[in-house]
């Protein structure tokens, strides 16, 4: 059902989560997991964003590493985050997009922001893990 999965994740234990939750779906339907980390820094200029994602770079990939991703199937880019995973998204012709939103109370704040854009503009599914 799932031949291409993108799991959009932020670096640290709530990424994990939702890393852990889509191999579980990619395994299930035997799936290709690509996994997708925006640094929201766009408006930044050219080099702090390059100096931001050197930084970044280590520890996405120590992650990834301990879930056994291969490098191929890693992405690390600046930009607005709901543009850039649906963008790879359609690139990599995804049937699923999976990512975190934080539950939190109230009915302002059902989804994030990132999650809300993800939903609205996909051309596939989407599946939000609660973090």
């Amino acid at each position: 059902m799932y031949k291409t999965i993108i799991c959009a994740i932020e670096v640290g234990q709530e990424g994990k989560k939702v890393l852990s939750k889509a191999q579980e779906v990619a395994s299930k339907f035997g799936g290709k997991l690509i996994v997708v980390n925006v640094l929201p820094y766009a408006l930044l200029p050219k080099d702090y964003q390059k100096e931001l994602k050197e930084k970044a770079i280590p520890e996405f990939n120590n992650i990834l590493s301990e879930f056994g991703v291969s490098k191929k199937n890693r992405v690390l880019k600046v930009g607005k985050p709901y543009e850039v995973i649906c963008n790879v998204a359609e690139k990599k012709q995804a049937d699923l997009i999976i990512l975190g939103t934080h539950s939190k109370k109230g009915v302002r704040s059902l989804i994030g922001s990132t999650a809300t854009g993800v939903a609205n503009n996909a051309n596939c599914d989407v599946s939000l893990v609660r973090i």
